[in-house]
């Protein structure tokens, strides 16, 4: 079967993209203020625990898939198609939880040791993902501010005043991206019986989501000017 898998080069393609997106980065651009940066890396670390993952999820879909397919060809590869798309839709939904989940443990109480501690990782990575929402949130609103009036005084022209918009716009979308982590980690969480800390990663996500709608608020009497 793995040997199979190796054969099938759409799903191997597929597979190396969903690795890949993982190992984009904008975290070295320098002219990133130091919260903006430290957002960036929070964020890659999100993506990378999706797409980790995602592609475990697939190639244990594509297994299952193709097993249950039975012996045709033509049904072993679409079986495969289908478990894999299945399994890389969970395992990015839940990625955070799929190596834990995976491993074995001498006993149900290693087991559940061991998640507690991943979710106090996890919600502690959450929380200082909300602070550093909060504070690009303020930085950008302030810089909107002053780019709209200066815009409004003739002191810049509309290009710069767009530049200023593009990068809010990207420092909006990283948030909102940690706003749909921490929902998909918190049903994890849920689901493993980790309730308290499924609760503090709930407060994060209400934190960010209030820097998401100051900031959205903000984009908007810039685009007004």
């Amino acid at each position: 079967m793995l040997c199979w898998l190796g054969r099938n080069r759409m799903l191997s393609g597929a597979l190396a993209l969903l690795m890949l997106g993982a190992c984009a980065s904008s975290a070295n651009d320098p002219s990133l203020t130091p919260a903006q940066r430290a957002l960036r890396q929070q964020t890659e670390r999100f993506n990378e625990t999706v797409a980790t993952g995602a592609v475990a999820g697939a190639l244990l879909g594509a297994l299952a898939g193709a097993l249950l397919a039975g012996n045709n060809r033509g049904n072993r590869l679409g079986g495969a198609a289908i478990g894999a798309a299945a399994g890389a839709a969970l395992g990015g939904a839940g990625g955070y939880y799929i190596a834990g989940r995976n491993q074995r443990y001498a006993s149900r109480e290693q087991a559940a040791q061991s998640r507690l501690e991943a979710a106090q990782r996890e919600s502690a990575d959450l929380a200082r993902t909300a602070a550093l929402s909060d504070q690009v949130s303020r930085e950008n609103a302030a810089k909107l501010a002053a780019a709209r009036e200066r815009y409004a005084a003739g002191q810049i022209t509309r290009a710069q005043l767009d530049a200023q918009l593009r990068q809010a716009k990207a420092d909006l979308a990283l948030i909102q991206q940690g706003v749909e982590h921490s929902i998909k980690v918190e049903g994890a969480m849920r689901t493993d019986g980790v309730g308290g800390e499924a609760s503090r990663v709930a407060t994060s996500r209400e934190q960010m989501q209030e820097s998401a709608d100051r900031l959205q608020a903000a984009l908007a009497r810039a685009e007004a000017a």
